[in-house]
């Protein structure tokens, strides 16, 4: 099952998070030059249907990043830099077709520790 982890900056909060380039092939074919939207479900069961990404050009190299229901997913689950998420992609045992998850992980510092609450 294709997945990734990212610790989140204060840009990835604010505004949109890049992804790795090599995840790409994992989502739905980009078309270039516009933003391709797809369905994400959260660990809640909550659905995101217009989660989105395109693939930025940069004066070092084009990047993907995520937008659209991003920024929503960030303010409901009041998400700060530091915390983290976790993509995943699982197949629909029906039919093949790919299911995005996402998931978020809060850092919390206590006496001197960090603990990760989890949204499950």
């Amino acid at each position: 099952m294709p997945s990734f982890e990212k610790y989140l900056t204060e840009v990835d909060v604010n505004k949109q998070v890049a992804i790795p380039s090599d995840f790409v092939q994992h989502l739905p074919n980009y078309e270039g030059g516009r933003t391709i939207t797809f369905p994400v479900h959260d660990v809640s069961g909550k659905l995101w249907e217009n989660f989105g990404y395109y693939i930025r050009k940069g004066d070092d190299y084009p990047k993907p990043v995520f937008q659209k229901d991003w920024r929503k997913y960030v303010r409901d689950k009041s998400l700060r830099p530091g915390d983290k998420i976790i993509f995943r992609v699982e197949l629909n045992g029906d039919n093949g077709a790919p299911i995005y998850t996402i998931a978020a992980q809060k850092k919390l510092e206590l006496l001197g520790s960090t603990i990760w609450l989890s949204e499950f």
